[in-house]
């Protein structure tokens, strides 16, 4: 086709093609072409070690799609209980409520609750919310709530194990606790009563087969703490422990068969082959700071080393309970977090990421009061006043978290 550029009220009476692309198809080219030349540069970054692949790719997608926008998402922390990692996105549990958020901050839908002291359990697809003191729960999912439920009798603890059963520890009748767990049909698979403690704990591997519990007891004017490994087909324990003066922290199976509990004293282990207490590691208890367990099993526990608030250890450990390594903060650590990739530490003015060899990669300078963080391998989700920010794991940054 041709045209006169008089048409086009030019001087010039001579002739031009007109370009047979449309302006639409004009701006797919160049979003084509950006993206070409964006994945060239990923990938000559990442083949010569500046910086991996996944956190370049995560960049670039929210650069095109905006989805930081979202962020912060405003909380109302009078009221907030509880917040945690859901299907890549935030779960919040309030007081009278609970919220779901998508990975870009988009709110995916509310349930509402009347239970008085509401706790939570999550995996990384569904929760078990339940009412501590009282009998009601619920089970949720990515789209909505899955189902609701009634113990017979109060609900000390819950758990949401991966593979769909979730267990329950209430009051017993005729005994101190007992444990039932359940299968994704809701029907009872696993039940134990526990005679003369508390169950403080309950988890369920991830491939359903075994189940690990501990409970607070009192003997000869001492507190102790039992491991109890169980197999689901099995009546009797596989393997017991009971450790004295120690406090639990955390407990989960870091391997399919491998039981690690976190104390305030120490790390310690029960596995299917290894029946006896396995002490992986012993500290002070006035040394004891925080500790986390990631997805794949790894975990940390963050000492102030001589009870000093200007020294920190943060160790980690493999799932099997091999030490990955030792980084010293100068400094207060106020909180550590393990994921699948890094180690997260929250310090004064600034948050500090690690790869597991103990290389610092990335320094996250803030200005304002972080409460908590919650980080993934792609983002930090920092927990203020009344906001919750998010910002790259990977790669040096600077916040500001406003009141």
């Amino acid at each position: 086709m041709k045209v006169k550029f008089t048409e086009l009220n030019s001087g010039y009476e001579g002739e031009r093609k007109v370009s047979r692309f449309s302006t639409k198809t004009k701006a797919k080219i160049i979003i084509a072409a950006v993206l070409v030349v964006a994945f060239i540069t990923v990938l000559v970054l990442s083949l010569v070690g500046i910086i991996p692949m996944d956190a370049l790719l995560i960049r670039i997608r929210v650069a095109l799609t905006g989805e930081d926008e979202n962020f912060p998402i405003s909380v109302n922390t009078d009221s907030l209980v509880s917040t945690d990692i859901m299907n890549d996105g935030l779960i919040l549990l309030t007081s009278e409520n609970v919220i779901l958020y998508d990975s870009k901050g988009r709110e995916k839908y509310t349930v509402s609750h009347v239970y008085s002291k509401p706790g939570m359990s999550v995996n990384d697809e569904n929760a078990i919310v339940f009412d501590r003191g009282g009998t009601s729960y619920m089970l949720l999912g990515k789209k909505e709530m899955l189902s609701e439920g009634e113990a017979q009798s109060k609900i000390l603890c819950g758990y949401y194990g991966n593979d769909d059963t979730y267990a329950i520890a209430t009051l017993g009748d005729r005994t101190t606790s007992t444990l039932s767990v359940f299968d994704k049909n809701h029907e009872v698979i696993f039940k134990w009563n526990c005679s003369k403690e508390y169950i403080s704990s309950v988890t369920i591997s991830d491939n359903g087969e075994y189940i690990g519990v501990c409970v607070i007891g009192a003997e000869n004017g001492e507190i102790f703490t039992t491991m109890y490994f169980f197999g689901v087909d099995y009546k009797e324990p596989i393997a017991t422990a009971k450790i004295r003066d120690a406090v639990p922290m955390s407990l989960e199976f870091t391997e399919k068969d491998i039981l690690t509990l976190v104390t305030d004293i120490g790390i310690y282990s029960l596995s299917k082959e290894n029946t006896k207490l396995n002490q992986i590691v012993s500290y002070y208890s006035s040394e004891f700071t925080c500790c986390d367990i990631s997805n794949k099993g790894d975990y940390l526990v963050a000492l102030a080393k001589y009870g000093s608030k200007n020294v920190f250890e943060v160790n980690a450990y493999s799932s099997e309970g091999e030490k990955l390594t030792t980084i010293s903060v100068n400094g207060e650590v106020k909180s550590s977090y393990i994921t699948d990739k890094y180690i997260v530490i929250l310090a004064d003015n600034q948050i500090l990421v690690y790869n597991f060899k103990g290389k610092l990669i990335s320094t996250i300078t803030y200005k304002g009061e972080p409460l908590s963080l919650l980080p993934t391998d792609d983002f930090i989700y920092i927990e203020s006043l009344d906001r919750i920010y998010r910002c790259f794991t990977y790669g040096d940054s600077s916040l500001t978290l406003v009141s």
